[in-house]
């Protein structure tokens, strides 16, 4: 199922929009990692994220057969052959990973809908204790170019809400990412 305004624009447009030098760094991503991106769109993080760690491995999902497609031409552009991608409607069926198997899961503008809470629990339970997820979404502060309508917009309060119950844990590591979006990361606690 895809995601209410969840549309992409042509790929250097939507590229432009990111600080990705500064986003790669506000997350951190420990070496050996094994990542999970939920809605790759171009492998627009999938890319640099892979390059930069290329000790880690990546699977990036996405519903869209053609965005799959081009995140594959991305990576063999960089000749990165650290990542998996896979066509998957993960709000129907799930990842599919083993529980307790992923280091650091990236949800990036796709908590907007009321699926937040299922791509929040999937998070979680492929999480290992201590791994992170880390999510970006539209700011609200500023005129975006793009993105869901403001009311659908995810704030940090709405996003901590919906993690009740499923022990992962805000401590504090938020960033507004210059121009457009502001990002958190859950720590996953016992």
């Amino acid at each position: 199922m895809k995601i209410e305004d969840s549309g992409m624009p042509e790929e250097s447009y939507w590229n432009s929009l990111f600080n990705l030098e500064n986003i790669v760094d506000w997350l951190c991503i420990p070496q050996k990692s094994k990542v999970v991106e939920i809605g790759a769109g171009y492998g627009t993080f999938t890319v640099p994220i892979a390059s930069i760690s290329q000790n880690c491995t990546v699977v990036a999902f996405d519903i869209d057969p053609v965005m799959v497609a081009n995140t594959r031409r991305n990576l063999a552009n960089a000749r990165l052959s650290n990542v998996d991608c896979i066509v998957r409607d993960v709000l129907a069926e799930g990842t599919g990973l083993e529980a307790e198997s992923v280091n650091v899961v990236l949800l990036f503008n796709i908590l907007h809908s009321n699926e937040n809470t299922f791509l929040l629990q999937e998070s979680a339970r492929i999480l290992k204790v201590g791994g992170v997820v880390a999510i970006i979404h539209w700011r609200t502060d500023v005129p975006t170019p793009r993105g869901p309508a403001i009311a659908l917009r995810p704030d940090i309060g709405r996003i901590v809400g919906a993690t009740e119950g499923l022990h992962l844990d805000f401590l504090g590591n938020s960033k507004v990412l210059e121009p457009y979006h502001w990002g958190i990361q859950l720590v996953k606690r016992t």
